[in-house]
């Protein structure tokens, strides 16, 4: 007992430093092999002999399945997303288990490539930040005491214009010191009240942020399109996929907009009017839903809407990420200004008294 308790403790303390691109790899890899007709026992087996270094957690997912718990229960409790736990839990009950798996493994390995793209972003214009602000350390530190000696021996009055850049230099260790505990103060206040809210009022508070709101429309409405379009191509009617949701393993959110849902369906509305007045969906989701049924394609016609809005998706973060650099340059060229107008302002206003 006390061995076993010493491995799951080795694993989590592991798993903590696992990123996106090994558990892509490693449900990739997965939903091949079972694809291929191997049993999940015999997938994993084989994965462990060759994916050396996650052998010790995978060993323990197989001990998981062996005392009774679903896959989705096991990879949850290794540190999987939510969103992935939660989808391959449905692909359980609609049937497409290995297309679950290579789905849930792209968008894991989509997620740390648009995080190292950010990263690759950030880095040149962060090493110069940092060069621009060791210059104003510096600048405060050598040349700054020796320009206030020399407007004393002088006896030279700066105008506010001169001084302005002076003082910025001079106190920008307070500013910058200040700003940040002014920061902290309100992230850690907002986070405890932000805990508080339902996942409903955490999404829809998130769709006044302006850039965020259309990334996260998207995002939700790709995530609920694709899942009911497999469970509808699996037999099932909304009713029950409503009912499907508010199920202990789905999302939070799934769960309350299915309790949502459920209120309104009785309360005598359609699911047109219930969509619409969740702001964290696209508005032609309602639209979709009323045309699909209308139809008998609604499976169908959602499968293409949630594969729309997955390429809307990548198409504004690239966006987004093309605007990073530009602001950050934009914040660069201020202090470079700030640098040279401490610099060359005084200077001038001294000549010119001079003279």
């Amino acid at each position: 007992m006390a061995i076993s308790l010493q491995q799951h403790l080795k694993s989590i303390k592991y798993l903590k430093k696992t990123t996106y691109s090994t558990q892509a790899s490693f449900l990739i890899k997965l939903s091949s092999l079972v694809g291929e007709g191997f049993t999940l026992g015999e997938a994993l087996t084989f994965l462990a002999r060759i994916m050396p270094k996650e052998a010790m957690w995978i060993q323990m997912i197989i001990q998981q399945l062996e005392n009774g718990e679903r896959f989705d229960e096991a990879i949850r409790n290794h540190g999987f997303p939510e969103r992935v736990c939660s989808q391959i839990y449905l692909s359980l009950i609609h049937g497409r288990f290995a297309f679950a798996l290579n789905s849930s493994g792209l968008y894991l390995s989509d997620r740390e490539k648009q995080k190292k793209d950010l990263m690759k972003l950030l880095q040149y214009p962060f090493i110069l930040l940092m060069f621009m602000l060791g210059i104003l350390i510096a600048m405060r530190i050598v040349l700054l005491p020796s320009f206030e000696e020399l407007y004393d021996t002088t006896n030279q009055n700066l105008s506010w214009i001169n001084r302005f850049p002076i003082l910025l230099i001079q106190h920008f260790p307070i500013i910058i010191g200040m700003n940040l505990l002014l920061f902290l103060i309100l992230f850690i206040s907002f986070r405890q009240q932000f805990k508080k809210w339902t996942e409903i009022q955490k999404a829809t508070f998130l769709m006044k942020i302006p850039f965020l709101n259309t990334l996260l429309k998207f995002y939700y409405t790709h995530f609920f399109s694709y899942e009911w379009s497999q469970l509808l191509r699996s037999g099932y009617q909304m009713n029950a996929i409503i009912e499907l949701m508010q199920s202990k393993e789905a999302t939070k959110l799934m769960r309350e907009v299915a309790i949502y849902m459920e209120t309104n369906l009785i309360a005598g509305k359609n699911f047109q009017e219930s969509m619409e007045l969740l702001p964290f969906f696209n508005p032609e989701l309602g639209l979709i839903i009323l045309h699909g049924e209308a139809t008998s394609q609604l499976a169908s016609e959602l499968a293409l809407y949630a594969q729309d809005c997955q390429n809307q998706l990548f198409f504004q973060i690239q966006r987004v990420f093309s605007w990073i650099q530009p602001v950050i340059f934009l914040i660069v060229a201020f202090l470079i200004l700030c640098i040279y107008l401490a610099l060359l302002l005084p200077t001038f206003s001294m000549m010119e008294e001079i003279m």
